[in-house]
């Protein structure tokens, strides 16, 4: 089965780190099956695994991995609109409705994107 796009930032931060599936999942106290359907998106990402991968990949691993958020928003294909304000709310559902961007445009929400993610104006 494909790996999704939050598979494809854990395994890379997996590979990089020099660890195993296994070794993860035993670390995490779950199968590896269950870790792999994580990564191949047979099974949801919850805030609670999310939260625990992160911090996993984040403190043992010591690889950032900032995109995660937005790579299992992607893989459950939704996004918590929770404690956003209504004008956040409209900004993101109006994001969902654009079905087709040219690559110049889209390269600039994503860079645009990426600064606000950093606090940067």
């Amino acid at each position: 089965m494909a790996t999704t796009e939050f598979g494809k930032v854990v395994r890379i931060a997996r590979l990089t780190a020099g660890v195993k599936l296994n070794d993860m999942a035993e670390a995490l106290s779950v199968s590896p099956a269950f870790l792999s359907g994580l990564e191949t998106g047979r099974k949801k990402i919850s805030d609670e695994w999310l939260e625990k991968i992160s911090g996993y990949v984040r403190n043992v691993l010591k690889i950032e991995a900032p995109d995660l958020e937005v790579a299992a928003a992607v893989t459950n294909k939704s996004v918590n609109l929770d404690g956003l304000s209504p004008q956040h709310q409209m900004l993101v559902a109006g994001f969902a409705r654009i079905r087709e961007l040219d690559e110049e445009t889209e390269k600039r929400f994503h860079e645009l994107l990426v600064a606000a993610s950093r606090g940067e104006k």
